[in-house]
């Protein structure tokens, strides 16, 4: 039977709502005859999944319809039996020595709401292969820093997955807190009884860790959401307990060049968009190709070189100017730039552009303008080319 999820993101979150009552329902009313339930609330992060994909959430649809579903360290299976309740093919997939009740929970609670899905015992530490070929999501929630091999099972999941939300721990300061780690890419290794006394705890990225790992391994970051202790969380603490959802979307499967506007941008007027001053753009690169600059196009509105200053168009990566351009007549134009090696070692970078001028908005008009950006009418995309000039690599 294929996937047919809720209609939009909003009605996604009122069916997963809905089923959340009646998964704690049964669980109340269904012992288990050995063991107990898992004793987290896994569908307590609903608003925070369903934030996550509200922007893409017509395309993720559109791409797992049809296709299976993986609840990677599912736990009772929860959070997979939900995406069964609407028709798909789900894999329930856990360690059973690690589950917290070897797995007699998924079954039980399978059986209990009469929602059909494989289960799966999988150590995934181990050359593993996962039951099918592809699946069009990945559910992998408070998983990750329970492996000893992260980078294996992220690059693996890649090849196997369109589309993977993920959770894990993340920390901004050392047990000390006499380091801060969260700009760093860098993961804490914890001792074995050092996190709840748990000796399966292992691998406690910071943010920035989390996101160079994701990259690293295939996986092009469309959005993510930090939740629980936002200032000074650190691995081991309990009440500094600070996690990262992610919704990741795979370069195996998905490789060409896709540019998302981030910030600084107007609605769209016609066939054009205004932007503020400063503005960016996401760029995720074709995978294994070679290029050296890029373009995009912009349109100098009369108004903006009325004053005859001429207007200044800048773009960086990270702190390096990477492109420059003076514009003293009106008309469309094309802004370039050049790509250093650094911003190629990582598939997913960010333009930051600052436009300089003295144009100000009419009377009444309150926005802080910057430049016009040609629109694609049927796309509604930016005019962005990738070039690449060989005597420059």
């Amino acid at each position: 039977m294929p996937l047919e999820p809720p209609e939009d993101a909003a009605t996604f979150l009122r069916s997963a709502q809905e089923f959340w009552t009646r998964v704690k329902h049964e669980k109340a009313k269904t012992p288990l005859p050995q063991g107990e339930w898992y004793p987290f609330d896994t569908l307590s992060g609903l608003s925070t999944v369903t934030e996550l994909v509200s922007s893409d959430y017509a395309a993720l649809a559109r791409d797992i319809a049809g296709l299976p579903v993986a609840d990677l360290g599912c736990a009772d299976g929860d959070l997979g039996l939900l995406f069964a309740s609407w028709g798909a093919e789900v894999d329930a997939i856990d360690y059973a020595p690690n589950n917290y009740n070897r797995m007699q929970g998924v079954a039980a609670l399978s059986s209990a709401l009469g929602l059909a899905i494989g289960i799966h015992d999988i150590d995934l530490d181990r050359d593993f292969q996962l039951p099918r070929e592809v699946y069009g999501l990945a559910l992998f929630l408070g998983t990750l820093y329970h492996l000893k091999n992260p980078y294996a099972v992220l690059e693996r999941l890649a090849f196997q997955t369109r589309w993977c939300v993920l959770s894990t721990r993340i920390a901004q300061v050392t047990p000390s807190g006499l380091a801060r780690v969260e700009s760093e890419p860098v993961a804490y290794l914890a001792d074995g009884r050092e996190i709840a006394n748990d000796a399966t705890n292992f691998w406690i990225f910071s943010a920035a860790g989390l996101l160079r790992i994701l990259q690293r391994t295939r996986w092009a970051i469309v959005a993510s959401k930090r939740v629980g202790c936002l200032a000074d969380s650190n691995p081991i603490d309990g009440n500094a307990d600070e996690r990262m959802f992610v919704l990741v979307k795979s370069r195996a499967h998905f490789p060409g060049l896709e540019v998302r506007l981030e910030d600084g941008w107007h609605a769209i007027e016609g066939s054009y968009r205004w932007t503020h001053k400063r503005f960016s753009l996401g760029i995720v690169l074709p995978l294994e190709k070679p290029f050296t600059g890029f373009s995009l196009d912009l349109f100098i509105a009369p108004a903006l070189v009325a004053s005859r200053q001429p207007l200044t168009v800048s773009c960086r990566i990270r702190d390096q100017v990477v492109g420059r351009s003076q514009y003293s007549e009106s008309g469309p134009v094309e802004f370039s730039g050049h790509l250093p090696p650094f911003a190629l070692h990582e598939p997913v970078f960010k333009l930051d552009f600052t436009v300089e001028s003295e144009y100000s908005p009419a009377a009444g008009d309150a926005r802080e303008l910057g430049i016009c950006v040609p629109i694609e009418p049927a796309t509604g995309q930016v005019r962005f080319q990738l070039r690449n000039d060989p005597s420059r690599i």
